[in-house]
């Protein structure tokens, strides 16, 4: 089945089965993206954990010293999407938080990469063999024809991409342009992003379209792409203002991405005429610069969904560049078209589930620019580091008990 699409009709049909026998159900994900898509596609509120346990203003990596009962989640059924990003610390949080007789109902890709915190939760419970699982491995025909879905398989099996015999009857959305220098993969990239991709439909850089990289160093890590990027994407110009802050100079018309999450912060928007606001924009969240007021020392930011933010000049450390990313930061997203780069870098940074996670943020179009060598090397390197972990042995030996 397409995983992205299955996972979303499964999750909603859960949900319409669940409100028509009177049950609450709550849905979350781990980061303010995810949540959001899963708020998207489901017509449903979706909060991130940390706002669902009260817990929004405690940084990702203080979590272990917290020392708090949580108040039990007012909810029947919990819904947590994009699990393999849950670590230890958070899973152990949201039980604390759970009335006895709660249903917990856990979806995610356990060949994603796993989550930054310590643990292997998902994969723990899946291996644990104690837990219902249900695997949606079936690639129904309308996904059988999208080279993504097909290629995203190949590489979870360890296998290379599909053939061009193999390929016959297939969409033309994926795209593999071999080069082996850095000075060559950078050309095809500014290509791409400014204008080749115009005949494979109507897209636009900042509407629907993210190039994504393994490394933030490095003249193909996200740091000099993006400056590359703004240079060629948003050049400098005398009717644009600019802020620089620290070794980053932000420009009117610049795509930026709210790097922690920011519970308080006021935002507002006007869509179909109707007026709202509220607070909170979240780690992972992209937008544009729409405008810098350099007498009032403001800059504003419009976010994909429209929420418009403006940022004192001293809070300018949550936001970054993001015409590049990290493909870590891309989890949780989707885009209608990836670039993806894949240059030499260091093996850890070179894995399996690392090209699995680019290969399935892209819905429409993905093109991947780099060396045979390197991509081969990405499908056959399964040893990210080896997390020893007791969570799937304490499942095991609890269940055993009870039973």
């Amino acid at each position: 089945m397409d995983q992205v699409h299955g996972k979303t009709t499964i999750i909603k049909a859960l949900i319409d089965i669940y409100k028509a026998n009177k049950y609450k159900v709550v849905l979350c994900a781990p980061t303010g993206r995810a949540a959001k898509r899963m708020s998207e596609s489901t017509g449903e509120e979706a909060k991130t954990i940390h706002r669902l346990l009260d817990i929004g203003k405690i940084e990702d990596n203080k979590l272990e010293n917290i020392d708090t009962d949580f108040a039990p989640i007012d909810a029947d059924v919990i819904v947590i999407d994009e699990m393999s990003m849950v670590d230890i610390f958070l899973m152990n949080y949201i039980t604390k938080a759970i009335y006895m007789g709660t249903k917990l109902v856990l979806v995610g890709d356990s060949n994603q990469l796993p989550s930054v915190g310590p643990g292997s939760v998902l994969k723990d419970i899946i291996e644990s063999e104690k837990i219902p699982i249900t695997n949606l491995d079936k690639i129904f025909r309308q996904a059988a024809q999208s080279k993504i879905i097909l290629n995203a398989h190949q590489v979870n099996k360890g296998e290379s991409f599909i053939s061009k015999e193999e390929a016959e009857n297939t969409n033309e959305d994926f795209f593999f342009i071999k080069q082996i220098s850095s000075e060559k993969m950078l050309e095809q990239v500014i290509s791409l992003t400014t204008g080749r991709l115009q005949k494979f439909g109507n897209y636009d850089f900042y509407q629907n379209m993210q190039i994504l990289t393994p490394t933030k160093k490095g003249p193909l890590g996200t740091k000099e792409l993006n400056k590359t990027l703004q240079a060629n994407i948003n050049p400098e110009s005398e009717s644009k203002k600019e802020k620089k802050f620290g070794d980053t100079t932000f420009r009117e018309g610049d795509r930026v991405m709210q790097i922690k999450n920011n519970y308080d912060i006021f935002w507002d928007r006007t869509i179909d005429g109707i007026y709202e606001n509220s607070t909170g924009v979240f780690n992972g969240e992209i937008g544009r610069i729409e405008k810098i007021d350099l007498s009032e020392r403001q800059v504003k930011v419009v976010f994909d969904d429209e929420k418009n933010v403006w940022y004192q000049f001293s809070e300018l450390d949550q936001l970054e560049l993001a015409y590049s990313i990290t493909i870590h930061k891309s989890q949780g997203s989707e885009f209608d078209v990836v670039i993806i780069v894949a240059p030499q870098a260091a093996p850890m940074l070179l894995t399996r589930n690392l090209l699995y996670t680019a290969i399935t943020r892209a819905k429409k179009l993905l093109v991947i620019v780099g060396s045979k060598n390197t991509i081969d090397f990405m499908i056959q390197n399964v040893d990210s580091k080896k997390r020893n972990t007791g969570l799937k042995s304490k499942i095991s030996d609890l269940l055993k008990e009870i039973n």
